[in-house]
């Protein structure tokens, strides 16, 4: 139950993964809930503080040439772009999203499902198209897949685990 954490060989050579033991006397051992929270919390924000700080052209300074910050967009953009670096990785996400960044600034929500959009293997899928319906749901975002899927066509609510439609109650 490590929430998709990758271990590294120095991760596998110590045993440990952000100090949290899963491995003793070269066995591995289980990891608790709470523990594999605390990893997926420590991943979340490494990858987070890489997408905003790259040398090469983090999203702070792509926000600051957008003449707004990180701390000025919407915390439910936040979420979801926390997500986003967290899934594909703090560099990449600082490398190759910077549309989704633009979106978020103008909180334009279908052009920010469009730029979250990523595909797999070069083709969009019906997975990937889940993953953002859900990264935005849980986000707070959107109430519904009917908010988005326009924009993730793919999306199937059920699968997702979301409201396909909001149901007004009486």
């Amino acid at each position: 139950m490590a929430y998709g954490h990758k271990v590294t060989d120095a991760e596998e050579e110590s045993g440990f993964i952000h100090g949290i033991p899963f491995k003793e006397n070269g066995q591995y051992i289980k990891i608790s809930r709470e523990d594999g929270m605390k990893i997926l919390r420590a991943d979340l924000e490494k990858n987070l503080k890489i997408a905003r700080t790259a040398p090469t052209g983090g999203w702070d300074k792509k926000l600051n040439d957008m003449e707004t910050s990180w701390e000025e967009l919407d915390p439910r953009y936040r979420r979801a772009l926390a997500s986003l670096a967290y899934n594909v990785g703090g560099a990449k996400a600082a490398a190759e999203w910077t549309e989704v960044l633009r979106a978020a600034k103008n909180q334009n929500l279908l052009q920010f499902a469009w730029h979250l959009r990523r595909q797999d293997k070069k083709k969009n899928t019906a997975g990937m198209d889940n993953r953002v319906a859900k990264e935005l749901y849980y986000s707070g975002l959107i109430t519904s897949l009917a908010d988005v899927k326009n924009k993730l066509p793919l999306a199937n609510a059920e699968v997702a685990g979301i409201p396909a439609v909001l149901v007004a109650s009486n």
